[in-house]
């Protein structure tokens, strides 16, 4: 097994106040860095991302903001003959410290959030433990043009709940995610 740890930075920009609820602008940008190896030498994988994107969040809706961004693993041939790849994503907690509620902060303002590995958002994307869940597949990669590169998106489904009170401000969390191969 191989873990390859990535940092998914959430960012949500400025918040336009609204007497007497809120609307927030919020895009999420997922910003990654990793270092990983394959001890065999024949794959090597990693993880990329171009965002989940919230869009407005206005706090005098009844409905939640859901957004979806991709989570793409990208595994390529180094070495060798074809290899059956097998991998699993986790997500961390970010700054709230427990999977029950993510939390996006402004300074000392802080908006609820979380995310899922499926579109229904009935369970909650973490590492396998306490009821979240864990994302994966497998993928097999060999020599040869059109079989040296291998890729598959895994949605993140995000989701702010309805009407918190935001106050205006820009918004962050930071999400680790961890590609165990």
């Amino acid at each position: 097994m191989h873990s390859l740890l990535t940092g998914f930075a959430h960012r949500h920009h400025r918040c336009r106040g609204r007497l007497p609820a809120t609307q927030a602008a919020v895009t999420t940008l997922l910003a990654l860095a990793w270092t990983a190896a394959d001890a065999a030498g024949s794959v090597d994988c990693a993880v990329s991302t171009s965002g989940v994107a919230f869009g407005v969040y206005d706090a005098t809706l009844n409905t939640p903001n859901d957004a979806t961004g991709p989570l793409t693993v990208t595994c390529t041939h180094v070495s060798g003959g074809a290899s059956r790849v097998s991998y699993a994503l986790a997500l961390s907690t970010g700054s709230s410290g427990n999977y029950a509620q993510r939390l996006l902060r402004a300074g000392t303002a802080t908006l609820n959030y979380n995310l899922f590995d499926s579109a229904t958002r009935t369970r909650v994307w973490g590492n396998g433990t306490g009821g979240t869940g864990l994302v994966g597949g497998t993928l097999v990669v060999g020599p040869g043009s059109g079989n040296n590169n291998r890729q598959v998106s895994h949605p993140v489904y995000g989701r702010i709940p309805a009407q918190q009170d935001a106050a205006t401000g820009t918004y962050g969390d930071s999400i680790l995610v961890t590609l165990t191969f």
